[in-house]
């Protein structure tokens, strides 16, 4: 029981703390006037994300708190000893086997939260790659289109070096006066 109720309250703390993050982090982006578009959009979209996430952690952690709280899992664990002592014929075991279905679907909606938390988790971590692979292409192409402007300048460095009626004048009696007629 100890352990249910410290889970509880880390995922609860957990959720709430990054709730506030992420609250935080959409409020500085809506200040930030010269962000691009497409960047603002990404961080937007990672932030409601995971900012669903941390409502669902607070929503797993208090249906696990609530469960061991409530005394769900004592009267669980009271159900096979009442069994043993009763038999299967009376009233109270077809109590104990309605309560036993709740709980059962009980735990099927907290591990449904937690397959939906854990889904949204893996989309934001899909779209989050997907954002860094176009920023990574954007920068591979700008450092391509530096490096042939330099082998450009590179080339014709090269021509000029060959073609001697390209080359500057090297001797020393060049002015700038304009020549005499």
């Amino acid at each position: 029981m100890v352990f249910g109720i410290v889970l509880a309250v880390g995922l609860v703390l957990a959720g709430a703390l990054t709730a506030v993050r992420q609250r935080r982090a959409l409020r500085a982006l809506a200040a930030e006037a010269f962000v691009p578009d497409e960047d603002r959009r990404y961080r937007r979209g990672q932030a409601r994300r995971r900012l669903v996430t941390s409502v669902l952690l607070v929503i797993i952690g208090a249906l696990i708190g609530g469960y061991y709280a409530s005394g769900m899992d004592a009267r669980m664990d009271a159900i096979p000893d009442r069994a043993k002592a009763e038999g299967d014929a009376t009233p109270q075991a077809e109590a104990d086997r309605q309560f036993a279905k709740l709980v059962g679907f009980y735990w099927i909606g907290i591990l449904g939260l937690v397959l939906v938390a854990v889904s949204v988790a893996l989309l934001d971590m899909w779209d989050t790659r997907r954002y860094w692979m176009a920023r990574y292409k954007e920068l591979k192409a700008d450092h391509n289109a530096k490096l042939q402007r330099d082998l450009a300048v590179f080339r014709q460095q090269k021509l000029n070096e060959r073609v001697p009626g390209l080359k500057p004048p090297a001797d020393d009696t060049a002015t700038d006066d304009p020549p005499v007629p």
